[in-house]
């Protein structure tokens, strides 16, 4: 072999490997098209299940009869200015609440008529039913307000609109 075949050979092959080396770092010869298709996201944790207990309706106790009595108003009594404070919580840490007694009827359409006339002039009324000496009587309320003096403040201005006596009672815990 002759000497310049010889260096063209060389020749020829270091520029064909600078060509493997340097064409792929010049040129991105990639698809473009081609998505990648890896996930930098962490893997999904493991989820345990737990059971989760279905509610249960608790047993009576007198815990619950406590807060049902703060809306009997069957069991309301007059209320006493000196003993009660206007407003608050009670000796069982329930609220005061008030409500007003406008009238008493034996005739329940007389007390649904009264209701529907102090409903009509913005007051919040309601008609409850009241077994005594073997007769039921209807009684208007008017109420509840939490507070006493505003409890007062619309006693005054029902008895001198409807012409009647009413009477401010507290809830009984």
């Amino acid at each position: 072999m002759s000497n310049g075949l010889r260096q063209r050979i060389i020749g020829a092959l270091v520029l064909g490997a600078l060509g493997l080396i340097i064409l792929p770092i010049i040129f991105d010869f990639a698809d473009p098209l081609k998505i990648d298709r890896t996930s930098k996201l962490p893997a999904a944790p493991e989820i345990k299940s737990i059971d989760v207990a279905k509610a249960q309706r608790p047993d009576s106790s007198s815990k619950l009869g406590e807060a049902d009595s703060l809306l009997n108003v069957a069991q309301s009594k007059p209320a006493d200015d000196s003993s009660e404070s206007f407003y608050g919580l009670d000796e069982n840490d329930l609220p005061r609440a008030w409500v007003l007694q406008a009238a008493s009827f034996e005739e329940k359409n007389k007390a649904e008529n009264l209701m529907q006339q102090l409903r009509d002039s913005g007051f919040k009324a309601f008609v409850k039913a009241a077994d005594l000496e073997n007769k039921t009587f209807y009684r208007v309320y008017v109420g509840p307000k939490a507070d006493k003096r505003r409890a007062i403040a619309e006693k005054a201005q029902i008895d001198s609109n409807f012409s009647t006596d009413a009477i401010v009672l507290q809830y009984v815990p």
